[in-house]
């Protein structure tokens, strides 16, 4: 199986809120579609990995490691306990101006739901990410991508002559 596709697998059998989540930012800030809603951002990452599936196997290897990259410079803290304080004090910041009137009354409604959802998020988080490592360490590391693209080149037309 190629990395990006490997990606991929790990990356469907996420929650759907998850999966939103890593596509919004993803494709905002990777791929620089800034105006893509939630569910328009999840198909076009879905079409990005299959798009850089059927290139080269360099190809494959690269995109594997940008999006290794770019998820865990976005979201490797949320695998952790400690990666929720600063979300979490920030909720309870935008609920306690909402109750002295300030102008976060405008998203408190959304400020409160976020926070009564974070233990259940920082549960998923936290399985997403111990898969996601055992992803990196099998699959996606560098080791295992070079050999990767090693052994796709070996099996290729354009790799050593046959006798």
């Amino acid at each position: 199986m190629s990395p990006i596709q490997a990606i991929k697998d790990w990356y469907v059998s996420l929650d759907n809120e998850l999966q939103s989540d890593i596509a919004y930012m993803f494709v905002s800030l990777t791929l620089g579609d800034r105006q893509l809603a939630p569910a328009a951002a999840v198909r076009r990452l879905l079409q990005w990995f299959d798009v850089r599936s059927e290139g080269t196997e360099h190809e494959d290897a690269l995109a594997a490691v940008t999006f290794r990259a770019s998820f865990e410079y976005i979201f490797a803290e949320r695998f952790t306990g400690a990666g929720w304080i600063f979300p979490e004090q920030t909720f309870k910041d935008v609920i306690r101006e909402a109750a002295e009137g300030k102008e976060a009354s405008k998203i408190a409604t959304s400020a409160f739901r976020l926070l009564r959802s974070l233990p259940d998020r920082r549960t998923k988080w936290k399985e997403a990410g111990e898969n996601w490592n055992a992803l990196v360490n099998s699959t996606i590391n560098d080791d295992a991508l070079r050999q990767w693209t090693q052994d796709q080149f070996l099996a290729s037309d354009y790799g050593p002559a046959q006798d």
